[in-house]
């Protein structure tokens, strides 16, 4: 259930398309997840102020976020940590891809602290287990919802829609469970997607 515009619960049986176990729950993504995309760096922004630096976090853009769910950390642009403009996506942040050709099918988790692009959503897990989201982010499920909901000429989702797409949730011994079985198939699972 929700809560609609007049203070009442509304049934959202309709905007779920898909049916879990009884002791699953479905949540917005928004309720487990601090959810926001990066910020944009204009060519000559980037080529005068972030380019050549030796110190600061590595900026990602949606080019570095690889097919084969690997980061490009090295592609020499980085931004200064005394700049708090940036957001940053934390070690162990979900990246994906939200806006272009590759809107929904890159992703990576992050092995470091970085700046990112705004066509990169950030996943920040608090709720479920960040592997189980990063799975699930994967999922033909998803890719359904995400392909659903893509507009504009070259495609893409924004943050708020994504912040109200629905996700199962299993218990955390369930999510972990799941989690190490998707591991030990995961390149037999890739292959077939």
């Amino acid at each position: 259930e929700k809560i609609g515009k007049n203070g009442e619960p509304k049934c959202i049986d309709d905007e779920i398309p898909f049916e879990v176990p009884k002791n699953w729950e479905i949540c917005g993504l928004n309720y487990v997840n601090n959810i926001f995309n990066g910020n944009s760096i204009n060519k000559i922004e980037k080529e005068q102020n972030f380019m050549g630096l030796s110190e600061g976090y590595n900026y990602i853009a949606t080019k570095d976020v690889k097919f084969d769910h690997c980061i490009n950390y090295n592609n020499g642009v980085k931004i200064p940590k005394e700049l708090h403009k940036f957001k940053i996506a934390k070690k162990g942040s979900i990246l994906l891809c939200i806006e272009g050709g590759s809107a929904g099918r890159k992703i990576a988790i992050t092995k470091e602290d970085v700046c990112f692009g705004n066509k990169l959503c950030c996943f920040t897990s608090y709720g479920i287990d960040n592997k189980f989201l990063y799975y699930y982010l994967q999922s033909p499920v998803f890719k359904e919802i995400f392909k659903s909901k893509k507009t504009g000429i070259i495609g893409g989702v924004g943050i708020g829609k994504i912040k109200k797409f629905y996700t199962p949730l299993p218990p955390l011994e369930e999510q972990k469970r799941i989690v190490k079985k998707i591991k030990k198939f995961y390149k037999v699972i890739n292959n077939l997607y």
